[in-house]
């Protein structure tokens, strides 16, 4: 489950982190994201911390006060994080930091050691086109 408000981000992050195999549900909000990990089986949760409505800090809270053993990762671009998310999330993963920093905190946190290499979209050629001669 990967929550932020900045639309373009959640795609990418989409789409990289499925490439690795992993099925990714996103929300561009906090109260929509924690109805998804109400309603739906997630691993864990990634959420950014600056988020208008409800900062990432009070959608970790809740998340921990209702599933304390889902692992949340908070995932941002402030260089300073108040100590007391420190104590509310398992992780802290800069937005500036490396993709596979934040892939093995995921994969560390959630059990899956499997050195997976990314699933490239398949791409079918179409070989139907005349052949041409080339003088």
């Amino acid at each position: 489950m990967w929550i932020d408000d900045y639309a373009p981000g959640l795609a990418v992050y989409k789409a990289i982190f499925e490439t690795f195999g992993f099925q990714v549900l996103t929300a561009s909000g906090g109260r929509s994201g924690l109805d998804l990990v109400a309603s739906q089986p997630v691993d864990a949760v990634v959420v950014d911390y600056d988020m208008p409505e409800m900062d990432g800090e009070a959608v970790a809270t809740s998340i921990k006060s209702s599933r304390p053993s889902l692992p949340v990762v908070m995932f941002t671009g402030n260089t300073v994080v108040p100590g007391r998310v420190r104590g509310v999330v398992d992780a802290i993963c800069d937005k500036a930091g490396s993709r596979d920093q934040l892939l093995a905190t995921i994969r560390g946190l959630i059990g899956d050691s499997s050195p997976r290499k990314p699933v490239m979209p398949a791409f079918q050629a179409d070989y139907r086109h005349e052949q041409q001669a080339v003088a």
